[in-house]
């Protein structure tokens, strides 16, 4: 089973308008560097995990239907793609009910009706749609409600921690339900942690080695952080993957 991370960059993407920080030159002369906006696909269920607000250009490369989309959070950069699903039929949303009821009000404010349906999930607990999913909070101020998804399809298991601080890893609940993945997409935002905002380096690694996944994926990767090649090699000794555009992962 494949996972694609379409893009691996932060609310601003790399290269950031007006900014001239090293990732940012690098990404405007060498389109190997970019970053756009944080969004995972997995074609196994034809799930979307955050419509992020580059998703007409991840849609064009990838070129496959959308059935379902789970949302982590609704700030901007995790759900402002949504318009762009208008091409699809019968999509089905899942989130937490404030980030569901925020994907309702731009299919409305921006495509009118829809044949969509909105999923609203409550925290710490199991669903299963022929496949099982556990919501789980995480610490993203100021967003009223924020979450990581696993994804259990088959025997794989699939985890995504979404925005969170750094108190993430004092949650039991959610390292034990994330506890032996088989692929943990976690945030790396940032070169050091914001108490209640995101993951810096040393504690991304530090979650990792408490999920234990059997791969892990970096991404999330603010244009203010290390430089691609200087974040490989921190993570290469643990074995752990930094993320590019458009990166396929086995599982």
């Amino acid at each position: 089973m494949k996972v694609i991370v379409l893009g691996s960059g932060s609310y601003s993407g790399t290269p950031k308008p007006l900014c001239s920080c090293e990732n940012c030159v690098r990404a405007r002369k060498y389109p190997q560097h970019r970053r756009t906006r944080f969004s995972v696909f997995i074609p196994e269920i034809k799930a979307l995990i955050d419509p992020s607000p580059d998703l007409h250009y991840h849609l064009e490369h990838l070129n496959m239907d959308v059935k379902r989309v789970f949302i982590t959070h609704a700030h901007f950069d995790h759900i402002a793609g949504l318009p762009e699903l208008q091409i699809f039929k019968g999509v089905k949303f899942y989130s937490h009910e404030y980030a569901v009821n925020t994907a309702k009000h731009l299919q409305e404010l921006f495509l009118g009706e829809r044949d969509w349906e909105y999923i609203p999930l409550e925290f710490n607990r199991w669903y299963d749609f022929g496949f099982r999913v556990y919501h789980f909070p995480t610490i993203h101020q100021p967003i009223k409600a924020a979450g990581g998804f696993v994804i259990e399809i088959g025997k794989k298991k699939i985890a995504i921690t979404g925005d969170t601080g750094p108190e993430i890893l004092g949650d039991e609940n959610a390292i034990e339900i994330m506890k032996g993945s088989d692929l943990l997409i976690a945030e790396m935002t940032k070169k050091h942690s914001v108490p209640k905002t995101h993951l810096g380096v040393e504690d991304a690694i530090k979650l990792a080695q408490k999920v234990e996944a059997k791969k892990t994926v970096f991404a999330h990767i603010s244009h203010s952080n290390y430089t691609q090649e200087r974040l490989e090699d921190m993570v290469r000794d643990h074995g752990y993957i930094i993320a590019r555009d458009f990166m396929y992962v086995e599982v």
